[in-house]
This record gives C-alpha cells, sequence and structure tokens, in this order.
C-alpha cells in the first residue's frame, strides 16, 4: 500500500507541476528562471529523498531511484501542450493503483485485456444508458467476489505467518517454558484447574450474581505478570469487555460474577500470540499470569 501511496502521489505531483508549465524550453532564461528552476527542482528532490530513505528496505528495492528519475523525467520533459495525452498518464496511474491492489492480494489481473475493453469503450460515439448500467452491475458483483479473496488471501497469509513465527526458536523456547511452568503449578497446587482450551485457572473466590457473559463489560482490578514474576501491566477500576482482551482473558473473565477473584494461566497462543508485545516485554508465544478480581458487573 506504501509503495502504491508514494508512486502515485509523485506521479500526481509531478503531473501538477507539469500542467502548470508552458513547454520544456529555456527560452527567456534569465537569471532568476534559472534560480527558480533550480531551486524549485532542488527543493522538490529532497523532499522526496526524505520520505524515500526512510522507506523500509524491501520498498526500495521495488522502488528504485533509477527507475523513479526516469519517470519523472518523461512527465517533465512532456510536452504539456498534449493535454490529452497528460490526462491518459494521469488516468493510467490511478487506474494502475487499483489493479496493483487485486495483484498484490493474488488476484491475477490481464492488464492488455483491462486495456483492450477500456479502449473499445472509449471509442464508443455515445454510451448507451443500458450498457452502462448492465456494467455497473457486473462490476458490483465481481468486486464482491473479489473482496471475498482478498480476504482470503491476506487471512491465509497472516495464518502462515503466524505458524512461521510461533515456530521460531524463540517462540518454541517460551511455549516450552510456560508449559512446565503451568505444569509445576498444578502439580503443587491440585486446586488449580485447566479449561479445554488450555487456560489454567485458581479460583480465589467466587462471586455472586450474574457472571460477565461474552456480551458483557466487567469493572476488574488485574495485574499481569510473566512466568519469571515480571509484572509488565497493572491497573484497579478498569472496565473490559471480553470481546476486547486476548482470548484467554476474556474466556475467564466471561464466566466471572461481582466478587470473583482469580488467577489465571493463560499459554501463549490464547495471549499475544506469536508476535507479542516487545515494548511491554512480552515475548513471543509467552505464558501470561493474571491475578484478576471482579469488582463490578455492567
Amino acid at each position: 500500500m506504501k509503495k502504491i501511496l508514494m508512486a502515485c502521489g509523485v506521479a500526481a505531483a509531478l503531473l501538477g507541476a507539469a500542467a502548470s508549465c508552458s513547454n520544456g524550453s529555456s527560452k527567456g532564461a534569465d537569471a532568476f528562471t534559472d534560480s527558480l528552476s533550480t531551486t524549485f527542482g532542488e527543493l522538490n528532490g529532497l523532499r522526496l529523498a526524505s520520505d524515500y530513505n526512510n522507506i523500509p528496505e524491501d520498498q526500495k528495492a521495488t522502488l528504485k531511484r533509477d527507475d523513479i528519475l526516469r519517470g519523472l523525467k518523461e512527465v517533465i520533459m512532456t510536452d504539456t501542450t498534449q493535454q490529452g495525452y497528460l490526462s491518459g498518464l494521469n488516468i493510467g496511474l490511478q487506474l494502475v493503483g487499483q489493479l496493483m491492489r487485486y495483484e498484490e492480494s493474488g488476484i491475477h489481473i490481464d492488464r492488455a485485456k483491462v486495456y483492450e475493453a477500456y479502449a473499445k469503450a472509449f471509442q464508443m460515439d455515445s454510451v448507451p444508458a443500458d450498457a452502462l448500467r448492465d456494467a455497473q452491475m457486473t462490476m458490483q458483483v465481481l468486486s464482491q467476489q473479489a473482496q471475498e479473496r482478498m480476504m482470503k488471501f491476506y487471512e491465509e497469509k497472516q495464518k502462515a505467518q503466524e505458524e512461521a513465527a510461533m515456530n521460531s526458536p524463540e517462540a518454541q523456547e517460551n511455549g516450552k517454558a510456560g508449559e512446565e511452568y503451568v505444569k509445576a503449578q498444578m502439580a503443587d497446587d491440585p486446586s488449580i484447574k485447566m479449561t479445554p482450551s488450555g487456560v489454567a485457572y485458581k479460583v480465589i473466590a467466587e462471586g455472586d450474581g450474574e457472571a460477565v457473559g461474552d456480551n458483557g463489560q466487567a469493572v476488574v482490578n488485574y495485574k499481569g505478570s510473566l512466568i519469571d514474576g515480571t509484572v509488565f501491566d497493572q491497573n484497579d477500576g478498569i472496565t473490559f469487555s471480553p470481546k476486547n482482551v486476548v482470548p484467554g482473558f476474556g474466556e475467564m473473565l466471561a464466566q466471572m460474577k461481582a466478587g470473583s477473584h482469580y488467577v489465571i494461566m493463560i499459554p501463549g497462543n490464547l495471549a499475544y500470540g506469536a508476535n507479542g508485545v516487545p515494548q511491554a516485554g512480552i515475548g513471543p508465544n509467552a505464558t501470561l499470569i493474571f491475578d484478576l478480581e471482579v469488582t463490578e458487573v455492567k
């Protein structure tokens, strides 16, 4: 997405600049116009360089400086009296941005067929209302199907990335350490139970009244720590919904009542998964321990 935005943004800026010029000649140049031309180019080049130098290296591999300059020169040096050509460039850049979104989502686009159909339609002397309506209706259906395919593509891609991350040495080590910790705790304390999903918990106090439920909200006091005792988060009097927290936390919160006090041990796959939360010191696939009290059910 950043690649598309950057490419189109640069092109749009260049087209706007080109359209405002009379031609590419230096007729009538003097010290002032030479200074204006050079400074205009330098300033915009510096701005683009500042943005370019901050993009990830993998994007630089597909956005090479020489290619950017080649495209830039082609537009700047174009005879701006050819307004139709410039309009075609602008429209084409917008269309290719849409096509790239499809292609990056695993949907193959035959660009030759796109151009052939576009040119055929554009050269019609009159556009029948029913033809335009039918095309719009067909495109609406196809767009919905494309959106579904794109969502599936990204879901599968994300799943594959998460699986790969969960198989990393650090994630494997954290997962094993968490399992051993929970087993040791359960061996020492028979009152610790485990849900079918794999969350271990100890009931310190059972509350009264209605449980929070999957769709409810609760005011809680909690302290979150790692298996080595490091506290990564702590708060009192904060309102949570089971739907808006990590799965293991939400599962336990949903069954708690006002006055309940649990200690819960959440395996990495039901906590922050393969990514963890590095800024909070939570590594990939880390097991989390929460001392959780529900003070009010809403």
